[in-house]
C-alpha cells in the first residue's frame, strides 16, 4: 500500500524519523495508527470545547472528594491498552 502525504506531514514524519525514535516512515506511521486507534477505542475523539468541560467536571468532582487514586488509574489504562494491542483470535 502507498500513502501520498502532503509536504507538511511529510516535513512532520520527516523530522520525527531525524530524531532517530523510529527507522524510517512505515514504523512512525504504524506506531501513530496504532495509538489513534486505541484513543479511539477509549472514545477519545473529542472538540477542544468538550475536553475543556471534562476538565471543569473533573476538577469539580475532585474538589467534592470524587477522585480517584492515579497509580490505580494508570494501572487499568495500561491493562486496557495492552488488551487493545494484544492479538485478536
Amino acid at each position: 500500500m502507498e500513502v501520498k502525504l502532503d509536504a507538511e506531514t511529510e516535513k512532520l514524519v520527516q523530522k520525527e524519523i531525524e530524531t532517530g525514535r523510529f527507522a524510517d516512515a512505515t514504523a512512525l506511521v504504524g506506531k501513530a495508527l496504532q495509538h489513534y486507534l486505541i484513543a479511539r477505542e477509549f472514545g477519545e475523539e473529542y472538540t477542544r470545547e468538550e475536553i475543556e468541560r471534562k476538565i471543569e467536571r473533573g476538577l469539580a468532582q475532585l474538589d467534592a472528594g470524587q477522585g480517584i487514586d492515579g497509580e490505580e488509574f494508570f494501572e487499568e489504562l495500561r491493562k486496557r491498552g495492552q488488551d487493545l494491542q494484544a492479538p485478536r483470535k
